[in-house]
Parts: C-alpha cells; structure tokens; sequence
C-alpha cells in the first residue's frame, strides 16, 4: 500500500487533509489494538465492534486536532477508552453470577482474574463475567484505570496520557479501586450478585 511505511502523525496529517487511503493504513494497523481494548469492557464482541467503528469514526472527526507532540496510540487509546466508558454509563443490565461455583476465596480469585491467571476452561466465561460485573460497580474512570494498567498492561504513565490524568492521580486511583474490589469480592454472598 501506498502509505503502509509512514508514520502515524504523518497519516493523521494526511487524513485531515482529506485523503481516505492514510485514514484506511490508520484503521488497518490499529483496529485490532481498539477491538482487545474494547474486549476488556465488554463481553460479546459484537459490543466491542460497535465501539471500534465508533472510536474510528470520532478518530476520523478529530483528525485535524490532532497534535503529533503526543504519542499516536496515547490519542488513540484516549478516544478509544472514553467510548468504552460512555457506553458503560449508557448500559445499565447486569448478569448474575454465583460467586461460590468459581471459588470459596473470592478476593484472591479476584486477585488471579485481574492478574491473568490462567482458569479452567468451564470456569473463563464466567470468571469474566464476574469480573466485569465487579468491575461494572466502580466509577467508570476508576474502571477504565484498572482496565488500561491491570488488563491491557499499559503502565502508570501510559494510563495516565490515555484518560487525560497524572501519573500520581492514576496509581492512587488504581490502588483504591482495587481495594474496592477486594472488599466487595469478600463481601460477596455465596451465591448472590455483586
């Protein structure tokens, strides 16, 4: 392809100017990032496809603010995570689990599922959605930082550019919501619903 070797600020100056072909390289090389970012806040991957063509189309309005000082995937992921979030604020179903058919120690499962602990096959599914639900009862930045540092494996600098914050605010953010996790782990019944 044409554009394949260029940079991504360069395709972004090119897609602001008007030129479908950069924009095209741009989603090419990045959807996929967009779609297992997208995966970490959503279950069905017909969810995250949504949120990939959304966050692709907002790239595509917001091509001219683009400012190359930044790291491309730093504006990408910012975009990218503010849609995870405001679909999140938009759903309000939640799937009830039982806690007790994945494990007697709820807050070191929790430990294993943040950390990407390997579980038996039978028990993925709904590891994952438990902890999404769990995930599902912070504040969406809260959310978002744990998804961004814990799941995606960006670190507390990365996370910070990506929401918009500072390094310090992000780690802070981090440490406190995973304590409410843990606590809300602990305190789940046997066999309730976050």
């Amino acid at each position: 392809m044409a554009h394949d070797d260029e940079s991504d600020a360069s395709l972004m100056g090119r897609a602001a100017g008007g030129d479908p072909a950069a924009f095209d390289v741009l989603v090419r090389r990045w959807k996929n990032r967009v779609f297992r970012l997208a995966l970490r806040f959503f279950r069905r991957p017909e969810d995250a496809e949504d949120v990939v063509q959304e966050v692709f189309l907002k790239l595509y309005r917001t091509s001219a603010t683009y400012r190359s000082e930044a790291p491309f995937e730093h504006f990408l992921l910012k975009i990218a995570t503010n849609a995870c979030v405001d679909r999140l604020r938009d759903r309000r179903r939640r799937r009830e689990e039982v806690l007790s058919s994945i494990t007697s120690d709820s807050a070191a499962w929790l430990d294993r599922a943040l950390g990407g602990a390997a579980l038996q096959a039978q028990q993925a599914e709904a590891a994952r959605a438990l902890a999404a639900e769990l995930l599902a009862t912070l504040r969406p930045m809260d959310r978002t930082v744990l998804v961004l540092m814990d799941l995606e494996g960006l670190t507390s600098r990365e996370a910070a550019a990506a929401t918009g914050s500072t390094r310090a605010a992000v780690k802070v953010r981090a440490m406190r919501a995973r304590r409410a996790l843990r606590r809300l782990a602990q305190r789940l019944p046997q066999g309730g619903r976050p």
